[in-house]
Parts: C-alpha cells; sequence; structure tokens
C-alpha cells in the first residue's frame, strides 16, 4: 500500500479511500477541492498500484491505514471517506480508529455494495471481475473503452448512466495495471461477503451513506438501515455508481465539506 498527500499537515485529516480498480489518482479531482482546508490522504489499497503487493482481507487493508496514521502521530480525522469498494474498508478503518482511540468526526460511504452473497455467486463474481480486469492491461485503450463501455456487469453498475464513466475508464486503461488471482478474490469478497461492524447510537449518527438512485448498491440500504437506524442515508438522482465525485468533484467535495460541518455539533 501507498500513500498519497495534499495539503497541510497542520490543517484537519481527511482520508478518501479509492474504489475497485482504481488508485489513488481517481481521488485526487476532489481531494484537491478539499485540501484548501484539510489535509488529505489518499491510500492506494493493495494490489491496485505498481508496489508488487496483493489485496488483502479487508480487515488488513485497514490495519495498514490505521498503521500509517499511528506513525505520522495523527490521532484526530475530519472525515474517513470511502468509495464503491472502498466504502467496505472505510467501514472497517472507522472500527478499527475507534479501537484505537483515534477520533473520527465522519465516516462517508458512497456507492458502497454491502452484500453478503453465497459462495456460488462471489464464485461468479471472480469470473467476471477477472474478465473485467483483464480488459485494463491493453496495447489499445481506445478499444478498451469501448469495450469497457458494453461490458454487461459494467452496464448493470452503470444502469443508464454508461457515457458519465468514459473519463475514468481512459484512465484506468491508461494506467495499464495487471490485477493478481489473490486481489480478484478478495476484491469480490471485500464486496460481497461484508459483515457489519457493530457500532453504538452516537456513532452510528456519525456515519452516511450515499447512493445514486438507481445504481445496484443502494439494494444494501435495507440490510444497513437494519445494522445503523441511526445513521445517515442519502440518495441522489440524476448520477450514476459513485457519478457526482467523478463529473463534478468541486461539488462533490463542497458536500463532504458541509457534511463535515453538520457532524462536528454532535
Amino acid at each position: 500500500m501507498t500513500f498519497e498527500t495534499l495539503g497541510s499537515k497542520e490543517k484537519p485529516a481527511v482520508i478518501l479511500i479509492h474504489g475497485m480498480m482504481c488508485s489513488a489518482k481517481s481521488c485526487m479531482p476532489f481531494g484537491k477541492e478539499m485540501s484548501d482546508e484539510y489535509f488529505v490522504i489518499m491510500p492506494t489499497l493493495d494490489g491496485h498500484g505498481d508496489d508488487g503487493t496483493d489485496l488483502l482481507t479487508v480487515d488488513k487493508e485497514a490495519q495498514k491505514i490505521i498503521d500509517y496514521l499511528k506513525q505520522n502521530d495523527i490521532d484526530d480525522l475530519a472525515m474517513i471517506q470511502g468509495s464503491s469498494m472502498g466504502a467496505e474498508v472505510a467501514l472497517e478503518v472507522t472500527r478499527q480508529a475507534q479501537l484505537n482511540g483515534i477520533k473520527t468526526d465522519i465516516s462517508f460511504f458512497d456507492g458502497g455494495p454491502f452484500f453478503h452473497f453465497t459462495p456460488w455467486f462471489r464464485a461468479l463474481m471472480r469470473m467476471r471481475f477477472t474478465k473485467l480486469t483483464g480488459l485494463l492491461d491493453t496495447d489499445d485503450p481506445d478499444q478498451a473503452v469501448e469495450t469497457l463501455k458494453k461490458n454487461k456487469f459494467v452496464q448493470f453498475v452503470a444502469k443508464d448512466k454508461i457515457e458519465q464513466y468514459g473519463s475514468m475508464f481512459r484512465s484506468l486503461v491508461s494506467e495499464r495495471r495487471s490485477f493478481s488471482k489473490k486481489t480478484i478474490e478478495n476484491m469480490v469478497n471485500i464486496c460481497y461477503k461484508c459483515d457489519l461492524p457493530v457500532f453504538d447510537k452516537e456513532k452510528q449518527k456519525r456515519l452516511i451513506f450515499f447512493f445514486g438512485k438507481s445504481e445496484p448498491a443502494i439494494k444494501s440500504k435495507k440490510r444497513l438501515m437494519k445494522a445503523y437506524p441511526d445513521a445517515d442515508f442519502r440518495v441522489l438522482d440524476g448520477y450514476g455508481h459513485c457519478g457526482l465525485q467523478i463529473l463534478e468533484p468541486a461539488r462533490y467535495s463542497k458536500m463532504l465539506k458541509e457534511c463535515i460541518e453538520s457532524k462536528r455539533s454532535l
């Protein structure tokens, strides 16, 4: 795992955790917008960079982030934010931060697929992700972008908003990264074998779950509401999976800042 930062260390710290197949680079557009007020920490999860690692279990990925905070004497966070698969990692970072005495004002989960599916379903998703990740290692990025747009799983996630992801797809194929069998297996486990940690009522009030109205991940909302009845659930129409941060990073950053301010009074 590697870390990139923006802004002054003297400012309140926020953590931004990217989604599946992405890297810290995907957080840069809205991270830069936040760096005027915050010290922005952006990890690239194991198996997603060029450091020769494999993605580990969600608790081990979270532990590496906690270790980074300890090593840098950071014991107070304005926000832990996670996107898509990164939202599950962010949830575990939230749990471990609490156990380690690291104060967190707010945790914001964007489009997290907080599911717990059967082994059969996870085996199916491993095959799909193996095919999907293989498209990123290409000599023809233009063709790869078009193929990604036509991929049935990508279309299922994006619904009718597929054109919103063109810039992200181009960024992914330009990095030309490969993903190991172990990384793909743990991607699937993090997304589709998600155990929800227990938080008390006061901590739940500092959790925000954010979804696009039509995205498949919103189907985990019912499960989340049962586990965290005092959490804040927000749904946005007109955007696909994590679409607001991709298309309007300035607006997204402004929303995150307002969320931090709204929870500080709790």
